[in-house]
C-alpha cells in the first residue's frame, strides 16, 4: 500500500515522469566518492521526508507486544541495577623488577647460592652458616646419611666432594673485610698435592686498617635444633696441614705460625678460643695436635670463661692471622683426638 502511495504522489507531482519498478532487494551498498562514503537504501531514494515516516497502522496485537517488550526492557534494567559491581580483577605485578633480583642473585635460587671459591662472612658471625651450592653432580647426601664427628672422631677426611665434610658439615672460607679489613683469598679443593686431597686457602693477609687474616671454617652440629657437639670424650684436636711459603719471600720471613680458633655458642663478634701452632718444614705434610687446654679465651670480655669447654664446641677454623704475609695454608684432614 504505501509503495503505491509513493509511486502515485511521485506521477502526481511529475507527470512527464518515467515509472519506475520498486526494487525487490533490501541490500545495501556503498558509494565512493573523492569527498565521503555514502550508504543508501533504494528503496527510500527520492522520497519526501514525509513519506519516509508516514504512520502505520497501530493494531492491538502490536499494543500487547509493545506492552510487553517494555515490561521486559524495564525488569532487564532493575536487574542491571540490583547486580553487585564486578569486583575489578587485580592487576600483574610487573615482573620486571624481580626478574633483575633474580638475575643478580638478590632472590629466589641464586639468592640462596654460595660461592664456594669466594672469602665471605665474618669472624664474628655466630649463627650457623648458609648452605653451598655443592661442586659437581649428582644427588646430595641427606643428613642422616652421615655420622656426627664426635662419634667418629673424624670432622673431614675429604671423602665427600668439596664443600662437604665427611660428617655432614660444610667448609667456609672467612676473611677480615666485614670489620674494614682488606685481607683477600680463596678457598679451594686440590685433588692432589703432594699426593693427598686437600682444601687450600690462599690469598693475601693485610693488616691495613686494623686487618689481618684469613680463615677456613666449619661448623660441627648436623642437628639443626642443637648449636654445638659435644666432644668432651676426646682429648684435643688434631690436623694434618702444609704450608708454602711465598717464592719472593726471604729465607728467614717464612711465615709458618697458625691458629686454631674454636667458637661456642657463647662467644660472640670476634670472641673466641684460640691456639697457635708451628709447621716446622715447608711443602710437607704435618699432622698437629693441640689439647683443648692449651686454647685460650680472646675477645670475649670478663664475662667469658677463660677456658674452652669442649662439651660446647660449635665451630672450627683454621687461621691465618696477624702477619703480612702470602697465604698457601692446606689442610688434608681434621678430627678430634685421644690420649689413652
Amino acid at each position: 500500500m504505501r509503495i503505491s502511495f509513493a509511486l502515485a504522489a511521485l506521477a502526481a507531482l511529475s507527470p512527464s515522469a518515467t515509472a519506475f519498478q520498486p526494487a525487490t532487494s533490501f541490500s545495501t551498498t556503498a558509494i565512493s566518492s573523492s569527498s565521503s562514503t555514502t550508504t543508501c537504501l533504494p528503496m527510500a531514494f527520492g522520497l519526501p521526508d514525509e513519506d519516509r515516516q508516514m504512520p502505520q497502522p497501530v493494531e492491538e496485537d502490536s499494543l500487547v507486544a509493545d506492552e510487553t517488550l517494555a515490561s521486559l526492557v524495564e525488569k532487564m534494567d532493575q536487574s542491571q541495577e540490583e547486580k553487585p559491581p564486578k569486583e575489578e580483577e587485580p592487576k600483574k605485578k610487573d615482573n620486571n623488577s624481580m626478574a633483575f633480583l633474580r638475575k643478580m642473585g638478590r632472590v629466589g635460587g641464586a639468592a640462596n647460592k654460595s660461592f664456594v671459591n669466594a672469602v665471605g662472612s665474618d669472624e664474628g658471625s655466630t649463627g650457623r652458616q648458609p648452605p653451598a651450592a655443592k661442586k659437581g653432580g649428582g644427588a646430595r647426601k641427606s643428613k642422616q646419611a652421615y655420622q656426627e664427628c664426635t662419634q667418629s672422631g673424624v670432622v673431614d677426611d675429604l671423602s665427600e666432594a668439596f664443600p662437604m665434610t665427611s660428617s655432614g658439615s660444610e667448609w667456609r672460607g672467612i676473611t677480615d673485610r666485614v670489620m674494614g679489613g682488606r685481607s683477600d683469598g680463596m678457598l679451594k679443593r686440590e685433588t692432589d698435592l703432594e699426593g693427598r686431597p686437600a682444601n687450600v686457602l690462599a690469598g693475601h693477609v693485610s693488616l691495613a686498617n686494623g686487618g689481618g687474616f684469613l680463615q677456613m671454617v666449619t661448623d660441627l652440629s648436623l642437628d639443626a635444633s642443637k648449636s654445638s657437639v659435644d666432644a668432651s670424650d676426646y682429648d684435643g684436636i688434631e690436623v694434618d696441614v702444609l704450608y708454602r711459603p711465598a717464592a719472593a719471600a726471604a729465607e728467614d720471613d717464612n711465615h709458618n705460625s697458625f691458629n686454631i680458633h674454636v667458637r661456642t655458642p657463647g662467644t660472640f663478634q670476634q670472641a673466641s678460643y684460640r691456639c697457635t701452632f708451628q709447621i716446622p718444614q715447608p711443602n710437607t705434610w704435618e699432622t698437629i695436635r693441640v689439647p683443648f687446654d692449651r686454647f685460650e679465651a680472646f675477645g670475649g670480655g670478663p664475662d667469658m670463661p677463660a677456658s674452652l669447654d669442649p662439651s660446647e664446641m660449635r665451630r672450627i677454623g683454621i687461621v691465618g692471622i696477624g702477619e703480612e704475609m702470602d697465604l698457601f695454608l692446606a689442610v688434608g684432614g681434621l678430627r678430634f683426638y685421644s690420649v689413652f
